[in-house]
């Protein structure tokens, strides 16, 4: 079981790594509010089964006053992060689905992390299972509320990509479901559970991370398609404007690229004596009078 335990904890700081990575360079394309969220999102993450490791296989360690204080350290910030959790991942999945997540619903989860906050305190200061039961079941209502949000709101969207990181939400939290009610029944097996229900939700969040960095990606294409053909449209309008024959239209383009008058007419297999007509005619035409007041003018084209 330990060993078991030991597996899923390394596979889920691994995976947990890539999506803390992938969430920074999804958040530097995007340049959204939320992705700042979401890299704090996927840190709690890491430090949550960092946290759940060092506190598991401390006993490795000689146990000494040191390792003792180093363990409840260890204990206290994984509750926080737990904490924090309760409060974010709903926040995070109505994000998802793009809907305006109601006040009444977020004073109902600062409610139950507090509750979880209270209860963990508790646990420590009295013996007993009562209160530990009662932070499963804080976090038990997070993955009821999130199952219930993403079904609900499943069909609502007709994007793949949404429908796609919908399912993907769903199926995770119905099998981190069925193994936190385990937990209640098999309270042995906790211990090599918990590291495996941060597994399953780093697949979700890397799953989630791929699918928006693909969809940056399609928008940042169509953005800069649409940048290049409105700056196309406007080198048109400037080229009917002045008559620029297309000739002249290719020199400019050589002149943009930063090639000398002989470098372009060994590219046009033309002389530099007629370069220098045409660059005198497209002065002449423009009313510019160096080579940087053209470029200046063609500045907003794209060739």
């Amino acid at each position: 079981m330990q060993v078991l335990t030991l597996i899923f904890c390394i596979l889920a700081i691994s995976i947990s790594s890539m999506d803390l990575s992938l969430a920074i360079i999804w958040g530097r394309k995007a340049s959204l509010k939320w992705s700042k969220f979401l890299i704090v999102f996927a840190s709690t993450l890491l430090g949550v089964v960092f946290s759940y490791a060092i506190v598991q296989f401390s006993y490795l360690f000689e146990n000494t006053l040191a390792m003792t204080i180093l363990r409840y350290v260890w204990d206290v910030l994984f509750h926080l992060d737990v904490g924090f959790l309760i409060m974010f991942i709903p926040l995070f999945v109505n994000w998802v689905i793009a809907r305006p997540m109601p006040v009444a619903e977020k004073v109902l989860f600062s409610i139950i992390t507090a509750v979880y906050g209270a209860c963990y305190i508790l646990s420590v200061l009295f013996e007993g299972n009562l209160f530990i039961y009662l932070e499963y079941l804080s976090f038990l209502l997070v993955i009821i509320y999130t199952m219930a949000l993403m079904a609900l709101n499943y069909s609502k969207s007709n994007q793949r990509s949404v429908k796609a990181v919908t399912i993907t939400i769903i199926a995770v939290s119905g099998i981190v479901l069925i193994l936190f009610i385990l937990t209640f029944f098999i309270h042995s097996v906790s211990e090599m559970i918990l590291p495996l229900i941060a597994l399953l939700y780093f697949i979700m969040l890397l799953v989630f991370l791929f699918v928006a960095i693909a969809n940056q990606e399609k928008k940042s294409e169509k953005k800069n398609e649409e940048i290049v053909s409105e700056k196309n449209r406007l080198a048109d309008e400037i080229i009917e404007m002045f008559h620029i024959t297309e000739r002249e239209f290719e020199i400019i383009k050589l002149i943009k690229s930063g090639l000398t008058n002989k470098e372009i007419g060994g590219k046009l297999n033309i002389s530099v004596n007629t370069v220098n007509n045409h660059i005198a005619n497209i002065f002449s035409k423009t009313g510019v009078r160096c080579r940087i007041d053209l470029l200046n003018l063609f500045e907003e084209a794209s060739w």
